[in-house]
């Protein structure tokens, strides 16, 4: 027998901060905490972090709210003011919705007493759930409970002969979407593809442009060099990406190859910028490191250390140059090949280092 229970991430509130928003309210913003926190996706706009999803992404992610509910509940937050919603992309072709939240708001605060003045969302709750709760409520919607921290909250479960009417509409037309969702397998029946688009995903949300597919590829190729083992990535992802780094941050296709390969050959940064998400990260870090002096002694060039180690440690291949050679004889001292793969890499790279250094002293002499 099945279980229906943590099978895949699951969608977690604070009872208390769904007593100040509305339980739906409470689910949203919760996911927009996870999106900000807990992913690498956003951009920074006006000192605060930003995330982007349409209502159709938004949908797959609540398969069980109507797209109705979500836009109200956005809307509701929005009103609270615990959510900025704005399209922060100035082209008039883009009109994704931006979405970061107020951190300072005191119904987000770990005590408030609500009421009136400070837009307790009570009225916001009405009407708020679609697809589920189709009981009658007898309770008055003045009646109160106390919560665990002793401040007097609307009940959750009030309903109002007010909403009735509303709750029983939209349940019938939600049934019917959802009803028709299973059929075509998409929340929005048909699909809307950009027309410069060569690559996309299968609702079309992500996508790019041949360059930024040919950039993709380029990007993967240079961290194959470093580790063979690397699995082929979703290109219309890492499409998206590169085309994200263009339309939002302002970047050219050869600022962006640029600081990727100023990165593929640093020692530190090689092994840490391994997508064209983790680059958009941190391209400022990144470009400011890269105008950085060089520091002291021999610079290295990972790309053609890794190589270097497989030729030479693992296909017992002859070095090709005095680099080579003298790092030949000293990952031979070392016992090397009696090491597993990590660490033959990791000692490899210090093996590495001092036989640069040694060979350039040749070469200067």
């Amino acid at each position: 027998m099945s279980l229906l229970i943590l099978k895949t991430r699951p969608q977690i509130v604070i009872p208390e901060l769904a007593v100040r928003l509305g339980l739906n309210e409470a689910l949203l913003l919760q996911q927009v905490q996870y999106w900000l926190s807990e992913t690498t996706s956003g951009v920074d706009h006006n000192g605060r972090r930003w995330v982007y999803n349409t209502i159709e992404e938004w949908r797959e992610q609540f398969p069980y709210l109507s797209e109705s509910t979500i836009k109200r509940g956005f809307n509701n937050l929005k009103k609270l003011g615990v959510l900025n919603i704005e399209q922060i992309n100035k082209r008039t072709h883009d009109r994704t919705n931006y979405y970061s939240i107020n951190y300072e708001h005191a119904l987000l605060a770990d005590e408030v007493k609500l009421n009136s003045s400070n837009g307790s969302a009570e009225a916001s709750r009405i009407g708020q759930i679609d697809p589920i709760e189709q009981r009658k409520m007898n309770r008055s919607n003045r009646a109160k409970v106390t919560s665990s921290n002793g401040s007097n909250c609307p009940d959750l479960t009030e309903s109002t002969t007010e909403n009735t009417s509303e709750i029983t509409t939209e349940n019938k037309s939600s049934s019917l979407q959802n009803s028709g969702e299973s059929r075509n397998g998409s929340a929005g029946g048909s699909i809307k593809i950009n027309p410069e688009a060569v690559i996309h995903s299968p609702n079309g949300q992500l996508w790019g442009t041949q360059r930024d597919l040919d950039c993709a590829k380029h990007m993967f190729e240079k961290i194959k060099i470093i580790n063979p083992t690397a699995k082929e990535p979703n290109y219309a992802d890492w499409a998206n990406d590169i085309r994200l780094m263009r339309d939002i941050d302002g970047r050219t296709h050869e600022q962006i190859w640029h600081l990727f390969r100023w990165a593929n050959q640093d020692s530190f940064w090689y092994k840490n910028i391994l997508s064209p998400r983790k680059l958009r990260e941190k391209f400022d870090d990144l470009t400011v490191k890269s105008q950085e002096p060089a520091n002291q002694g021999v610079k290295v060039d990972p790309v053609e250390r890794e190589s270097a180690f497989t030729r030479i440690i693992c296909s017992h291949s002859k070095p090709q140059n005095r680099t080579e050679e003298i790092a030949a004889k000293l990952a031979g001292n070392a016992g090397i090949r009696r090491m597993n793969e990590f660490m033959g890499r990791k000692t490899w790279i210090s093996i590495w280092q001092k036989a640069a250094e040694q060979a350039a002293k040749e070469v200067s002499a």
